[in-house]
Protein backbone atom coordinates (compact mmCIF):
# COMPACT_ATOMS: atom_id res chain seq x y z
CA UNK A 1 0.00 0.00 0.00
CA UNK A 2 1.05 3.63 -0.39
CA UNK A 3 3.08 5.19 2.42
CA UNK A 4 1.58 8.65 2.00
CA UNK A 5 -0.43 9.91 4.96
CA UNK A 6 -4.16 10.20 4.41
CA UNK A 7 -5.17 13.76 5.21
CA UNK A 8 -8.57 13.13 6.77
CA UNK A 9 -10.12 13.51 10.21
CA UNK A 10 -12.02 10.30 9.49
CA UNK A 11 -9.06 8.03 8.84
CA UNK A 12 -7.28 5.89 11.42
CA UNK A 13 -4.94 2.91 11.65
CA UNK A 14 -5.33 -0.02 14.04
CA UNK A 15 -2.38 -2.23 14.99
CA UNK A 16 -3.43 -5.46 16.73
CA UNK A 17 -6.61 -7.31 15.81
CA UNK A 18 -7.43 -9.53 18.76
CA UNK A 19 -11.01 -9.55 19.99
CA UNK A 20 -10.78 -5.95 21.21
CA UNK A 21 -8.68 -4.62 18.33
CA UNK A 22 -11.01 -6.17 15.77
CA UNK A 23 -13.99 -4.73 17.64
CA UNK A 24 -12.37 -1.29 17.56
CA UNK A 25 -11.69 -1.51 13.81
CA UNK A 26 -15.27 -2.63 13.11
CA UNK A 27 -16.67 0.24 15.14
CA UNK A 28 -14.74 2.77 13.02
CA UNK A 29 -15.72 1.02 9.78
CA UNK A 30 -19.37 1.14 10.84
CA UNK A 31 -18.97 4.87 11.57
CA UNK A 32 -17.75 5.52 8.02
CA UNK A 33 -14.05 5.93 8.80
CA UNK A 34 -11.27 4.87 6.47
CA UNK A 35 -9.56 2.19 8.57
CA UNK A 36 -6.11 0.76 7.87
CA UNK A 37 -5.29 -2.42 9.79
CA UNK A 38 -2.28 -4.59 10.57
CA UNK A 39 -2.00 -7.83 12.49
CA UNK A 40 0.44 -10.73 12.56
CA UNK A 41 -2.38 -13.11 11.65
CA UNK A 42 -3.55 -12.33 8.11
CA UNK A 43 -6.85 -14.12 8.65
CA UNK A 44 -7.97 -11.34 11.00
CA UNK A 45 -6.84 -8.71 8.51
CA UNK A 46 -8.73 -10.42 5.67
CA UNK A 47 -11.93 -10.56 7.74
CA UNK A 48 -11.83 -6.78 8.20
CA UNK A 49 -10.84 -6.08 4.58
CA UNK A 50 -14.10 -7.78 3.57
CA UNK A 51 -15.89 -5.18 5.70
CA UNK A 52 -14.07 -2.28 4.03
CA UNK A 53 -10.74 -1.96 5.88
CA UNK A 54 -7.42 -1.39 4.10
CA UNK A 55 -4.71 -4.00 4.73
CA UNK A 56 -1.25 -2.83 5.79
CA UNK A 57 1.79 -4.90 4.85
CA UNK A 58 3.60 -3.99 8.07
CA UNK A 59 3.07 -1.89 11.19
CA UNK A 60 5.25 0.73 9.50
CA UNK A 61 2.57 1.05 6.81
CA UNK A 62 0.00 1.67 9.53
CA UNK A 63 2.16 4.45 11.01
CA UNK A 64 2.92 6.04 7.65
CA UNK A 65 -0.67 5.97 6.39
CA UNK A 66 -2.48 7.88 9.15
CA UNK A 67 -1.64 10.48 11.76
CA UNK A 68 -3.75 8.69 14.38
CA UNK A 69 -2.85 5.08 15.16
CA UNK A 70 -4.52 2.85 17.73
CA UNK A 71 -2.30 0.14 19.20
CA UNK A 72 -4.20 -2.66 20.95
CA UNK A 73 -1.96 -5.63 21.71
CA UNK A 74 -1.74 -8.29 24.41
CA UNK A 75 1.00 -6.50 26.33
CA UNK A 76 3.98 -4.18 25.95
CA UNK A 77 6.33 -7.11 25.32
CA UNK A 78 4.54 -7.72 22.01
CA UNK A 79 4.60 -4.00 21.13
CA UNK A 80 8.30 -3.68 21.99
CA UNK A 81 9.02 -6.72 19.85
CA UNK A 82 7.30 -5.04 16.89
CA UNK A 83 9.17 -1.78 17.57
CA UNK A 84 12.49 -3.62 17.36
CA UNK A 85 11.66 -5.99 14.50
CA UNK A 86 10.25 -3.30 12.21
CA UNK A 87 12.37 -0.40 13.48
CA UNK A 88 9.20 1.60 14.13
CA UNK A 89 11.03 4.49 15.79
CA UNK A 90 11.82 5.85 12.33
CA UNK A 91 8.14 6.34 11.54
CA UNK A 92 6.80 8.00 14.70
CA UNK A 93 7.39 11.60 13.62
CA UNK A 94 4.07 13.51 13.67
CA UNK A 95 2.13 10.35 14.54
CA UNK A 96 -0.30 10.30 17.47
CA UNK A 97 -0.35 6.90 19.15
CA UNK A 98 -3.54 5.97 20.98
CA UNK A 99 -2.08 3.23 23.15
CA UNK A 100 -4.66 0.75 24.46
CA UNK A 101 -2.22 -2.04 25.30
CA UNK A 102 -2.06 -3.36 28.85
CA UNK A 103 1.14 -2.29 30.61
CA UNK A 104 2.79 -1.69 33.95
CA UNK A 105 3.33 1.81 35.34
CA UNK A 106 7.00 1.63 34.37
CA UNK A 107 6.22 0.47 30.82
CA UNK A 108 3.67 3.23 30.29
CA UNK A 109 6.10 5.97 31.38
CA UNK A 110 8.99 4.58 29.33
CA UNK A 111 6.72 4.28 26.32
CA UNK A 112 5.60 7.90 26.62
CA UNK A 113 9.22 9.04 26.66
CA UNK A 114 10.09 6.80 23.71
CA UNK A 115 7.26 8.12 21.52
CA UNK A 116 7.94 11.77 22.37
CA UNK A 117 11.70 11.40 21.89
CA UNK A 118 11.03 10.20 18.35
CA UNK A 119 8.75 13.07 17.39
CA UNK A 120 5.39 11.47 18.09
CA UNK A 121 2.50 12.19 20.42
CA UNK A 122 0.95 9.71 22.84
CA UNK A 123 -2.27 9.21 24.76
CA UNK A 124 -2.60 6.12 26.89
CA UNK A 125 -5.75 4.39 28.02
CA UNK A 126 -7.66 1.36 29.17
CA UNK A 127 -10.89 -0.07 27.78
CA UNK A 128 -13.14 -1.22 30.62
CA UNK A 129 -15.84 -3.02 28.64
CA UNK A 130 -16.33 -5.92 26.26
CA UNK A 131 -15.87 -5.49 22.49
CA UNK A 132 -19.63 -5.75 21.86
CA UNK A 133 -20.20 -2.80 24.22
CA UNK A 134 -17.95 -0.41 22.31
CA UNK A 135 -19.77 2.72 21.25
CA UNK A 136 -22.77 2.02 23.48
CA UNK A 137 -23.93 3.63 26.73
CA UNK A 138 -22.23 0.73 28.54
CA UNK A 139 -18.82 1.42 27.02
CA UNK A 140 -16.04 2.64 29.30
CA UNK A 141 -12.73 4.15 28.25
CA UNK A 142 -10.14 5.73 30.56
CA UNK A 143 -7.61 8.03 28.87
CA UNK A 144 -4.75 10.35 29.79
CA UNK A 145 -2.19 12.41 27.94
CA UNK A 146 -1.05 15.89 26.98
CA UNK A 147 -4.11 18.14 26.66
CA UNK A 148 -3.72 19.02 22.97
CA UNK A 149 -3.27 15.38 22.01
CA UNK A 150 -6.32 14.40 24.06
CA UNK A 151 -8.34 17.14 22.37
CA UNK A 152 -7.28 15.98 18.90
CA UNK A 153 -8.11 12.36 19.76
CA UNK A 154 -11.55 13.19 21.13
CA UNK A 155 -13.50 12.49 17.90
CA UNK A 156 -11.92 9.04 17.67
CA UNK A 157 -12.39 8.25 21.35
CA UNK A 158 -16.07 9.20 21.22
CA UNK A 159 -16.65 6.55 18.56
CA UNK A 160 -15.45 3.92 21.04
CA UNK A 161 -17.04 5.41 24.17
CA UNK A 162 -19.35 8.44 23.85
CA UNK A 163 -18.73 9.33 27.51
CA UNK A 164 -15.05 8.38 27.75
CA UNK A 165 -13.16 9.64 30.83
CA UNK A 166 -10.31 12.15 30.61
CA UNK A 167 -7.93 11.52 33.53
CA UNK A 168 -5.67 14.46 32.72
CA UNK A 169 -2.04 14.65 31.67
CA UNK A 170 -0.61 12.03 34.05
CA UNK A 171 -0.10 9.15 31.64
CA UNK A 172 -0.07 6.59 34.50
CA UNK A 173 -3.62 7.21 35.69
CA UNK A 174 -5.56 4.92 33.30
CA UNK A 175 -3.29 1.99 34.13
CA UNK A 176 -3.62 2.53 37.87
CA UNK A 177 -7.38 3.12 37.91
CA UNK A 178 -8.15 0.24 35.55
CA UNK A 179 -6.08 -2.21 37.59
CA UNK A 180 -7.69 -1.02 40.82
CA UNK A 181 -11.11 -1.64 39.30
CA UNK A 182 -10.00 -5.04 38.04
CA UNK A 183 -8.69 -5.98 41.49
CA UNK A 184 -12.17 -5.47 42.90
CA UNK A 185 -13.77 -7.26 39.95
CA UNK A 186 -11.53 -10.32 40.18
CA UNK A 187 -11.77 -10.51 43.97
CA UNK A 188 -15.56 -10.35 43.81
CA UNK A 189 -15.79 -13.13 41.24
CA UNK A 190 -13.31 -15.35 43.11
CA UNK A 191 -15.32 -14.88 46.31
CA UNK A 192 -18.52 -15.67 44.38
CA UNK A 193 -17.02 -18.94 43.12
CA UNK A 194 -15.94 -19.78 46.68
CA UNK A 195 -19.54 -19.25 47.80
CA UNK A 196 -20.76 -21.59 45.07
CA UNK A 197 -18.26 -24.24 46.18
CA UNK A 198 -19.62 -24.07 49.75
CA UNK A 199 -23.18 -24.59 48.48
CA UNK A 200 -22.12 -27.49 46.25
CA UNK A 201 -20.43 -29.23 49.17
CA UNK A 202 -23.61 -28.87 51.23
CA UNK A 203 -25.92 -29.99 48.41
CA UNK A 204 -27.71 -26.63 48.26
CA UNK A 205 -29.45 -25.85 44.96
CA UNK A 206 -27.56 -23.30 42.91
CA UNK A 207 -30.90 -21.90 41.73
CA UNK A 208 -31.73 -21.18 45.37
CA UNK A 209 -28.26 -19.73 45.90
CA UNK A 210 -28.63 -17.45 42.88
CA UNK A 211 -32.03 -16.23 44.05
CA UNK A 212 -30.60 -15.02 47.34
CA UNK A 213 -27.32 -13.85 45.84
CA UNK A 214 -29.28 -11.47 43.63
CA UNK A 215 -31.05 -10.10 46.69
CA UNK A 216 -27.65 -9.61 48.32
CA UNK A 217 -26.49 -7.57 45.32
CA UNK A 218 -29.11 -4.96 46.23
CA UNK A 219 -27.31 -4.53 49.57
CA UNK A 220 -23.76 -4.63 48.22
CA UNK A 221 -23.99 -1.67 45.82
CA UNK A 222 -25.16 0.94 48.37
CA UNK A 223 -22.63 -0.44 50.87
CA UNK A 224 -19.82 0.10 48.37
CA UNK A 225 -20.97 3.70 47.95
CA UNK A 226 -21.13 4.16 51.73
CA UNK A 227 -17.59 2.81 52.15
CA UNK A 228 -16.20 5.13 49.49
CA UNK A 229 -17.93 8.15 50.99
CA UNK A 230 -16.73 7.28 54.51
CA UNK A 231 -13.11 6.95 53.35
CA UNK A 232 -13.29 10.03 51.13
CA UNK A 233 -14.78 12.18 53.89
CA UNK A 234 -12.70 10.72 56.72
CA UNK A 235 -15.90 9.77 58.48
CA UNK A 236 -14.98 6.30 59.74
CA UNK A 237 -16.01 6.67 63.38
CA UNK A 238 -19.77 6.68 62.74
CA UNK A 239 -19.88 2.93 62.74
CA UNK A 240 -22.55 1.08 60.79
CA UNK A 241 -20.80 -2.18 61.54
CA UNK A 242 -17.41 -2.45 63.20
CA UNK A 243 -14.49 -4.44 61.85
CA UNK A 244 -14.88 -6.72 64.86
CA UNK A 245 -18.54 -7.38 63.97
CA UNK A 246 -17.62 -8.25 60.39
CA UNK A 247 -14.74 -10.34 61.69
CA UNK A 248 -17.05 -12.43 63.87
CA UNK A 249 -19.25 -13.01 60.85
CA UNK A 250 -16.25 -14.17 58.89
CA UNK A 251 -15.26 -16.60 61.64
CA UNK A 252 -18.64 -18.27 61.11
CA UNK A 253 -17.99 -18.50 57.35
CA UNK A 254 -14.55 -19.97 58.00
CA UNK A 255 -16.01 -22.54 60.39
CA UNK A 256 -18.63 -23.71 57.89
CA UNK A 257 -16.12 -23.87 55.04
CA UNK A 258 -13.75 -25.91 57.23
CA UNK A 259 -16.49 -28.32 58.35
CA UNK A 260 -17.58 -28.93 54.75
CA UNK A 261 -13.99 -29.59 53.70
CA UNK A 262 -13.70 -26.86 51.08
CA UNK A 263 -10.34 -25.36 50.23
CA UNK A 264 -9.68 -22.56 52.74
CA UNK A 265 -7.14 -20.60 50.68
CA UNK A 266 -9.49 -17.63 50.23
CA UNK A 267 -11.03 -17.67 53.70
CA UNK A 268 -7.60 -17.91 55.35
CA UNK A 269 -6.48 -14.87 53.35
CA UNK A 270 -9.56 -12.88 54.43
CA UNK A 271 -8.91 -13.90 58.04
CA UNK A 272 -5.38 -12.51 57.73
CA UNK A 273 -6.81 -9.17 56.66
CA UNK A 274 -9.03 -9.03 59.74
CA UNK A 275 -6.14 -10.01 62.00
CA UNK A 276 -4.03 -7.21 60.56
CA UNK A 277 -6.89 -4.79 61.22
CA UNK A 278 -6.98 -5.90 64.86
CA UNK A 279 -3.20 -5.48 65.10
CA UNK A 280 -3.57 -1.88 63.90
CA UNK A 281 -6.13 -1.25 66.65
CA UNK A 282 -9.09 -0.83 64.29
CA UNK A 283 -11.43 -3.49 65.69
CA UNK A 284 -14.06 -1.04 67.02
CA UNK A 285 -13.96 1.28 64.02
CA UNK A 286 -16.17 1.19 60.94
CA UNK A 287 -15.47 -1.50 58.36
CA UNK A 288 -14.32 1.21 55.94
CA UNK A 289 -11.24 1.77 58.13
CA UNK A 290 -9.98 -1.65 57.04
CA UNK A 291 -8.63 0.12 53.95
CA UNK A 292 -5.64 1.06 56.12
CA UNK A 293 -4.52 -2.57 56.11
CA UNK A 294 -3.63 -2.17 52.42
CA UNK A 295 -1.81 1.14 52.78
CA UNK A 296 1.89 1.24 51.91
CA UNK A 297 2.42 3.13 55.20
CA UNK A 298 1.65 -0.02 57.18
CA UNK A 299 4.28 -2.21 55.53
Amino acid sequence: MQNEKIQSSKAISVIGLGSMGSGIARKFIDAGYQVSVWNRSLLKVDALVKLGAIACDSPNDALQTNEFVIVCLTDYAVWNELVEKYNLKNNLQDVCIIQLTTGTIEEVVLHQNFIQNHGGRIVDGAIMCYPNQLGSKDSSLLMAGESNAILDCNPFLRILAPNWTNLGDDIKQPTILSRALMAGFFSTLVAFLNSIAICLEAGISLDLFLQHAEKGDATIKPEKIRLIEAIRDGNTMETQASIKAYGEGHKAVLSIAKTLGTNLILQDAVQEVFQEGYRLGLSEQDFSTLVRVFSSKNK
